[in-house]
């Protein structure tokens, strides 16, 4: 950058004295003429300045204290100040180094030697004060804020070191809190499980001869509805429906739920309140809430005739109409006291026939046409 004296006053630099009169930053200067060295120190009056006369002094300077801006004098032979601020560099990068000579052929081989562009060239002594005042002034405030920019990265990189540590702490704790949550909630699982499974035991126990009919109709109900593309996240609600889907006969009295003949019609008016009672039982208990209209609704019939709502077709709860035939092929499949149990073939028919009037007959043509009842009952 070439700067001479008669630009002195346009340089347009507002130095900040208070700045540049900062102790923390110096000016190291490299000449062997003391009466030209007084000229500069005179220019830069109240400022820091070291004074070298020979370069080994001055590098000594250099590795001893921080500079803002390093100026030399150009004498050769006796001092080569393009080798010296060249060299410089590598000492202290972050100085403005500023070369003084009054030769102005010179700036073709500072060019040559020069190839980082770093190097402020000033000239044409002897100098204007304030030029090069000025010109020093902005090295010093440079040299300043790269300072300060490393400190700010340094502290940014050691607030982020702690950030990465805290997060890390954070993550392990998460995670371990997450494993805690999941066995906890296992274990919770589990203990719905067998809760519903005492239910299911229980409504069995009333009547012998349905052992093992809600756990078979809960089988059935979740084969149908993995076919036919139930939402996965429901699974578990029609599972637990399934089980549960005679829990209302525990409120059915015993005359009328172990009968060994047909009911007559009052009793048969007793026996339809059961899917109601069971309504009213899981309502009580939060996690078969979900389940409540598959209780309620298994009755139904798709021709409308059903109980206890008398809802007709897709307004019937769809886990509702899966249960109902799986309800119903069970008590097909299954040996009673009054019946003995049907042929696969046989349920097949049987089920081929109320398609559309007692069942949904999309879920009959998939139950039927995909063979589902096979892997549970062998042909007879």
């Amino acid at each position: 950058m070439r700067r001479n004296h008669s630009e002195g006053n346009d340089l347009g630099w507002a130095v900040e004295w208070k700045l540049v009169r900062d102790p923390a930053y110096r000016v190291l200067l490299l000449d062997p003429d003391a009466r030209s060295a007084g000229e500069v120190l005179r220019a830069l009056g109240g400022v820091q300045v070291d004074h070298a006369r020979t370069r080994p002094e001055a590098f000594a300077r250099l590795g001893s204290a921080v500079y803002g801006a390093v100026l030399s004098a150009h004498a050769r032979p006796l001092l080569d100040g393009i080798a010296f601020l060249l060299e410089a560099e590598t000492v202290a990068p972050d100085a403005m180094r500023v070369l003084l000579t009054g030769d102005e052929e010179i700036d073709a081989e500072i060019d040559q030697r020069s190839a980082t562009g770093h190097m402020f060239r000033f000239w044409n002594t002897p100098f204007d004060p304030r030029t090069l005042a000025g010109l020093v002034g902005e090295g010093v405030k440079l040299q300043r804020l790269q300072r300060e920019s490393r400190a700010l990265a340094q502290k940014l990189n050691v607030d982020l070191e702690k950030l990465r540590r805290r997060e890390k702490l954070l993550d392990i704790v998460v995670r371990e809190r997450t494993r805690e949550i999941e066995v906890a909630y296992q274990k919770l699982k589990i203990a719905n499980r067998q809760a519903i499974l005492g239910l299911a035991e229980a409504i069995e126990a009333k009547d012998p001869y349905t052992k093992g009919h809600c756990g078979r109709t809960a089988a059935y109900a979740l084969a149908l509805a993995r076919e036919c593309g139930y939402p996965g996240e429901d699974l578990e609600a029609l599972e637990f429906a399934s089980f549960l889907h005679d829990v209302g006969k525990i409120g059915i009295k015993d005359a009328v739920l172990l009968k060994p003949g047909p009911l007559d019609s009052e009793e048969w008016d007793h026996m339809r309140q059961h899917p109601v009672k069971g309504y009213e039982i899981t309502g009580q208990i939060d996690l078969l809430r979900p389940s409540m209209g598959c209780i309620r609704n298994h009755h139904e019939r798709w021709d409308g005739r059903g109980y206890p709502d008398g809802l007709v077709a897709e307004a019937i709860p769809l886990g509702a109409r899966i249960v109902a035939i799986a309800d119903a092929f069970d008590a097909m499949a299954t040996d009673r006291p009054y019946k003995r149990a049907m042929s696969a073939a046989q349920c097949r028919a049987a089920f081929e026939r109320t398609a559309g009037a007692q069942y949904d007959p999309a879920l009959i043509e998939i139950w039927v046409g995909r063979k589902i009842a096979d892997e549970f009952l062998e042909e007879q």
